[in-house]
């Protein structure tokens, strides 16, 4: 039980891909202007991940791997990312019919967003089993929703202060994902 809490503790603060890579900092940066917005954004993206982590280890062996369509990975990998979005759209819908309007206008958003293929190319790279899959896509959605709520909060904040003219609006923001970038850097090699 450790080890499973460890490895979504690890995909989530210490190894976020946002903070480390880069990987969906646009995405974050649009949904962090409301709070609303970046739960829901961050709630699908976390449903998405779940979802694909395992579809694409699935795929990869036993289409990709035993066929050798290696050439044909990210064609495949993009395609189940859009079935997985659209499918957790249309569960959406069905669950929760009063989000339907918002969920249509962040559901292009989070088809253009990066993380869901970096992390699907990274769960290949690593060799994870599909249970080991399963938890970096709840590793990683989880870290993708607590920055971005995190962020929120801090972009909420910072629009209250007093800061220097060069500084307002996006530049202020991405000096404060380097801040926070560099103390997740301090949890690497626990």
């Amino acid at each position: 039980m450790s080890e499973i809490c460890g490895f979504i503790f690890s995909a989530a603060l210490i190894n976020n891909l946002v903070l480390t890579s880069l990987v969906g900092l646009d995405l974050q940066i649009f949904a962090s202007q409301q709070m609303r917005t970046a739960w829901l954004v961050g709630l699908i993206t976390l449903c998405c991940l779940t979802l694909c982590l395992p579809v694409v280890y699935l795929v990869d062996h036993l289409l990709i791997i035993p066929y050798t369509l290696q050439y044909l990975d990210l064609l495949l990998y993009v395609m189940l990312i859009i079935v997985i979005v659209y499918a957790s759209q249309h569960l959406i819908h069905r669950l929760f019919p009063r989000l339907k309007q918002q969920v249509d206008t962040v559901t292009p958003i989070i088809l253009c967003n990066s993380i869901l293929l970096a992390t699907s190319l990274l769960s290949r790279l690593q060799s994870n089993t599909l249970f080991e899959s399963f938890l970096m896509g709840i590793g990683t959605g989880t870290g993708f929703l607590l920055l971005l709520l995190m962020l929120t909060c801090l972009r909420e904040r910072i629009d209250n202060e007093d800061v220097p003219t060069p500084f307002k609006g996006l530049p202020i923001l991405l000096i404060t994902l380097g801040i926070l970038a560099m103390g997740g850097m301090g949890f690497v090699g626990l």
